[in-house]
């Protein structure tokens, strides 16, 4: 076995998959991460402070990128951690399409408008987009023995 196989099988045995509902349990205790969307047919990736609940992922939006390309487009989500203590990582992932909630009456828009989340970035942001996940993953890594990777 060369080297390269022998790190690849000894880093596989410090990776777990989550279950959705340790997906979601990470997802709720934090409150800042990225979602990534196609614009004029580039990836973009946007900071945003969000909320979760009723199977969807809510930030708010002033006009802009957000706003004009993201509603009914496919889009993915993700927020990671690491405990240097603990030696452990994690990240999750959240795939689903994006809708403009700000004016819709449906039970679930009605719903997730309570829990609107509190952008850190300066401005008024009116705008209320959801990300309705059709998929949730995540992955856990690390543990004794591991080293965190040094920064480049």
């Amino acid at each position: 076995m060369d080297e390269c196989a022998r790190h690849q099988e000894a880093g596989d045995r410090g990776l777990r998959s989550l279950s959705e509902s340790e997906c979601w349990g990470l997802l709720g205790s934090h409150d800042l991460g990225r979602i990534a969307f196609l614009v004029d047919d580039w990836p973009q990736v946007f900071p945003v402070n969000y909320s979760v609940g009723e199977g969807a992922v809510l930030f708010r939006s002033a006009p802009g990128a957000k706003a004009t390309h993201g509603p009914g487009s496919r889009a993915c989500f993700e927020i990671d951690g690491w405990d240097d203590t603990a030696g452990i990582g994690w990240s999750v992932m959240v795939q689903g399409t994006i809708r403009d909630i700000t004016e819709a009456a449906d039970e679930q828009a009605l719903g997730l408008r309570q829990l609107s989340p509190h952008p850190a970035a300066p401005g008024i942001r009116h705008l209320l987009l959801a990300l309705v996940a059709s998929r949730v993953s995540g992955r856990r890594f690390g543990g004794v023995g591991i080293v965190r990777p040094l920064p480049f």
